[in-house]
């Protein structure tokens, strides 16, 4: 997997964009909010607007969106947080070069607040190297490998913020299974531990790997196990891995499970 995206994402995103249309409206009112953007230009690598996303919007109505992208972490990438977002803005000359944020976590998140459609600029995709470019439309979010060489294309057109591209964005971090369902902790820590001893034979290469495994009342795996994300390098034996994970034994329960289970492989 190099990247996925997810449209119509967070219910109330007109609410965010909100806070922010409503700070610019009038360019000659003076007030504390208008104050809060760092200009951050590295030569050659980064020239944008950023400002902390949790301090920005008022509290209420970042929690709600900061509960909603971390609930969604952990059921759907097994992913338990994400790390300080940042709220970034790009107008006339902003960009981010090519570069790589391998130690921050196994997966960037782009959340867009952009108004795409109707954009007076040009630029302001994601790209992936080598070809990849991705549009930030509104209510997106993207998530994808931050190993691979990536960036955002320059943005041309537009000195007024309230037109330009604006993006929360971050890393989901602190990969450990999740569930839903009567399992227990100590139930996934021995079906883990205890039957699976064919991994350490196996050539799972290098990278992030996430999957879906779906636990029958009787304590069965239904299914070969779903993968949900997967960003290995030369795993060679990855099917022989669904086949050891389809094999785990849970303890019986009244109720069926649903597991995401991740696993962060590699240094």
């Amino acid at each position: 997997m190099q990247y996925q995206t997810f449209d119509r994402f967070y219910g109330q995103a007109k609410s965010l964009r909100s806070v922010f249309d409503r700070r610019f409206k009038q360019p000659l009112h003076s007030h504390p909010e208008r104050f809060q953007w760092d200009y951050w230009h590295v030569p050659g690598e980064y020239t944008l607007l950023r400002t902390p996303a949790y301090t920005y919007f008022p509290k209420k109505v970042y929690e709600r969106f900061h509960r909603h992208l971390v609930a969604w972490g952990r059921e759907h990438l097994g992913c338990h947080d994400i790390s300080p977002p940042w709220l970034s803005c790009y107008i006339e000359g902003c960009r981010q070069e090519p570069h790589q944020d391998v130690p921050h976590g196994p997966l960037a998140f782009v959340y867009s607040l952009t108004p795409w459609k109707g954009r007076p600029f040009t630029g302001g995709e994601t790209f992936l190297k080598p070809n990849t470019r991705i549009a930030p439309e509104f209510n997106r979010l993207t998530i994808f490998n931050p190993a691979i060489v990536h960036g955002v294309r320059p943005v041309k057109g537009t000195h007024d913020p309230r037109y330009g591209r604006l993006v929360v964005h971050g890393w989901f971090v602190n990969p450990r299974p999740f569930w839903v369902g009567p399992l227990r902790i100590e139930d996934v820590r021995q079906a883990l531990e205890e039957d699976l001893q064919v991994r350490p034979n196996l050539n799972l290469g290098k990278g992030f790997l996430s999957l879906r495994l779906d636990i029958s009342a009787a304590g069965h795996v239904q299914q070969t196990p779903r993968i949900l994300v997967n960003t290995l390098q030369k795993a060679t034996d990855l099917r022989e891995f669904t086949v050891a994970l389809k094999q785990l034994k849970f303890p019986k329960c009244k109720t069926a499970s649903r597991l995401t289970l991740p696993f962060l492989i590699g240094d």
